[in-house]
């Protein structure tokens, strides 16, 4: 007897694979912005070079770099990137979090930097494990469907192709049961 996969199906990988791209995606955005307003320095960031990009429903939004300060005065990075965007190209100093003072990237202030891609984050990861409950409910129906299909008797096709309930054959069967109609 050949032995069969009777686990993951490919309709079961599909958003395993989605699910856990996007989650570690969303999340290795949100846990550095975490930190950094949680763990970080809290100063000034001043812009000397923005970019500007159009979202897809055409509202303008500023990229920018230029140099942080910490708010203490302790250290100055001269080249630091913004992570998140700014609404308005920004005109003087913006509050602003930094790591300390080998950091390459400071992030603006406000719960939605990081709980925006983190709730994203954990809630595409509820894909793969409702996919692998999924593939392992489908998997113990097909043992079951194969364990009571292989102990219960065969039917028999009638003349038309059609199972006739009168004529049984198999492991099942017992010596009554097994007529035929011809």
């Amino acid at each position: 007897m050949t032995r069969t996969n009777s686990g993951v199906r490919p309709r079961h990988l599909v958003p395993m694979a989605v699910g856990l791209a996007a989650g570690i995606y969303m999340l290795s955005g949100a846990v550095p912005r975490l930190a950094a307003q949680a763990a970080g320095v809290e100063g000034a960031f001043h812009a000397t070079r923005c970019t500007e990009e159009l979202d897809s429903d055409g509202d303008e939004h500023w990229m920018c770099e230029g140099s942080f300060t910490a708010g203490d005065g302790s250290f100055t990075i001269p080249r630091v990137e913004v992570d998140t965007s700014f609404d308005t190209l920004p005109d003087g100093p913006r509050a602003a979090f930094a790591l300390g003072p080998s950091s390459g990237t400071a992030v603006q202030p406000g719960v939605l930097v990081w709980l925006g891609p983190g709730a994203v984050g954990v809630l595409s990861l509820a894909f793969p494990v409702w996919a692998v409950g999924a593939a392992s409910r489908d998997a113990v129906a097909r043992r079951r469907e194969r364990a009571s299909g292989a102990a219960g008797p065969e039917r028999v096709p009638g003349p038309e192709g059609v199972p006739d309930p009168e004529r049984v054959t198999g492991a099942g069967a017992s010596a009554g049961q097994a007529r035929s109609t011809r």
